[in-house]
């Protein structure tokens, strides 16, 4: 299941990969895994930034 790091989660997306884990999601629990999974995705791009800062050379103060 290979999806862009960017790429928000959807229940299609979700549910591809519960089905290749062997794993069913009972339709009243779709609603609360796809927003957890929305909102791990998005500590996770939250991380990513922080990562990437921190990798980048420190700014010139111009003198």
């Amino acid at each position: 299941m290979a999806h862009s790091e960017s790429t928000r989660p959807t229940l299609s997306i979700i549910r591809k990969g519960a089905r290749v884990l062997g794993i069913s999601i009972a339709a009243e629990r779709e609603a609360p895994v796809l927003a957890g999974a929305v909102h791990l995705h998005g500590a996770a791009q939250r991380l990513d930034h922080i990562a990437d800062d921190d990798e980048a050379p420190p700014e010139s103060d111009g003198r």
